[in-house]
């Protein structure tokens, strides 16, 4: 658990900015007030920016993946040729939540061409207090493409779009 002090604007008071669920940290943001755990910005709409730009990664005789992870501590991941994720962004540090709380945000994959054959939550919206893989491998000699788009909504139906992707194409080529 990551400690910190936060001015309530009265007085210092203890926060959580990440607490480790056995698995991974996941980014908490409260402090508490005495007498429970409260959100330290609860009034902060989530805010969205996600590349989700694409990829064309190629392999010689061996499995190669391409596609995106949106993780629950904001940060957007691509898979390289051999199924290992890299953060995307300048230096790495890409992330597709700029405010607000992941569990606030839901995404849905719209797919215009081909299909996510390897990691897919599949259709419709997906919250973001998990993470989710959008991932395509071809196996064989050849070469597996998806095409599409994906949508950040602050409901799980309904709700107002917070950030729509450009269309991309994810490319993984196996050769011999």
């Amino acid at each position: 658990m990551a400690i910190l002090k936060a001015y309530s604007g009265a007085a210092w008071v203890t926060a959580i900015a990440k607490v480790y669920d056995g698995a991974a940290w996941k980014v908490k943001k409260k402090f508490y007030d005495g007498a429970a755990w409260v959100k330290l910005y609860p009034d902060v709409p989530p805010v969205v920016s996600a590349s989700a730009n694409g990829a064309v990664n190629i392999r010689f005789s061996a499995p190669c993946y391409a596609g995106v992870q949106f993780r629950s501590d904001g940060s957007e991941w691509e898979y390289s040729s051999s199924g290992a994720l890299t953060q995307v962004g300048v230096g790495g540090d890409a992330i597709w939540l700029d405010a607000g709380e992941a569990s606030d945000v839901w995404v849905e994959r719209i797919v215009t061409a081909d299909s996510w054959n390897n990691l897919d939550p599949g259709a419709g919206r997906h919250n973001l207090a998990s993470t989710r893989s959008f991932r395509i491998l071809q196996t064989p000699t050849g070469v597996r493409t998806v095409t599409g788009y994906f949508k950040f909504w602050d409901a799980a139906s309904g709700g107002s779009l917070l950030q729509q992707t450009a269309s991309a194409t994810y490319w993984a080529e196996n050769t011999m």
